[in-house]
């Protein structure tokens, strides 16, 4: 069965769970926390996202990020794989590091932020009488918030600001409002997210999706159709999509159709390049390369509208990009 599309939009806001696999520790020391809060910054400035809450224990991670980009795939894959290869190298270890996919919650920003914040905090020490102990923990954005350490990693404004005008009555507030309330409606996931935004907010997304996929549906036959319906967009036959020898409107065509095969299906970069024709190492470069230009908001609108009204850049659309003029094909390097 196919796994499920995550819900990515620009502007969403994320609680994200991250367990080890098999119970083992995410972190054996100092060193490793210190290395991935590094590595949260370190993406942060490449991806642009805000993270309002963090707690790192010994066999999970929690994350409370607003991603104004609609890249939290990214983000968590890239953070993923960047600490499971420092932390296979410094233990001296092979494999898994972490439980197959990390969990993500959409939340209401208007209306939930706070308490999530507060679900998190509380989450090493759940006994109120444990406050204590949980204002002392090091691994946890709650000192920030208490103003008892500071972080360029944390965005606490938008929470803080909804306790009042003066930082230190904010800070006084927040306290009181971690430690000794409960969440309101309960304590299941729609008290913490908003059951009717949650369901509400996937509902549009997927809806607004031209390409969808079937939660069961054989994300190959996704792809078939998601190549097939650029090929028709630039008038190819989807077999012209894999020649080597090729014109600048067949490659953009080719690098916009892996590039949508990947971010639709979540298929192994080998896979893609099979139903292509091309190898892993090019359809990595060429899922690059758009991504590159996606950066460009001519670009991007004519990719968007490729998902949201079945149209795409004409054939001359390729010659207003003349650096995707010899890309590989083969699964060369680009020189």
């Amino acid at each position: 069965m196919a796994r499920g599309l995550r819900v990515q939009f620009e502007g969403a806001l994320y609680h994200l769970v991250v367990r080890s696999n098999n119970r083992q520790p995410l972190f054996r020391d100092t060193q490793d926390r210190r290395h991935y809060l590094d590595l949260l910054s370190r993406y942060q400035d490449r991806y642009g996202f805000r993270v309002y809450c963090y707690l790192l224990i010994n066999r999970q991670v929690h994350l409370l990020i607003e991603t104004p980009k609609g890249n939290v795939s990214k983000v968590m894959q890239c953070l993923g794989t960047s600490y499971t290869s420092y932390f296979n190298r410094r233990h001296k270890r092979r494999g898994t590091l972490f439980e197959g996919r990390y969990k993500s919650y959409l939340v209401d920003n208007e209306r939930y932020l706070p308490e999530v914040t507060r679900y998190i905090h509380r989450s090493y020490c759940q006994s109120r009488l444990n406050t204590n102990k949980q204002r002392d923990y090091p691994w946890s954005s709650y000192r920030v918030y208490l103003g008892r350490k500071t972080s360029d990693l944390v965005n606490t404004g938008p929470v803080l600001s909804r306790f009042g005008e003066v930082l230190k009555e904010q800070r006084k507030r927040y306290q009181e409002f971690v430690e000794t309330g409960g969440f309101r409606e309960g304590a299941g996931q729609s008290a913490r997210y908003g059951e009717h935004y949650l369901a509400s907010t996937q509902k549009i997304y997927f809806e607004r999706q031209h390409i969808q996929v079937n939660r069961k549906e054989d994300p190959l036959r996704v792809a078939e159709r998601i190549l097939r319906e650029v090929s028709l967009s630039l008038s190819l036959a989807p077999s012209e999509m894999g020649e080597l020898r090729e014109s600048r409107r067949k490659t953009l065509a080719r690098h916009v159709a892996m590039y949508l095969i990947r971010k639709q299906t979540g298929l192994p970069l080998r896979s893609i390049g099979e139903l292509v024709g091309v190898k892993a190492p090019a359809v990595a470069l060429a899922i690059g390369k758009v991504e590159q230009l996606l950066k460009r908001e001519d670009f991007s609108r004519k990719v968007r509208s490729l998902l949201e009204n079945n149209t795409f850049p004409s054939p001359n659309t390729a010659k207003e990009y003349p650096d995707l003029e010899g890309a590989p094909t083969d699964g060369s390097p680009v020189a």
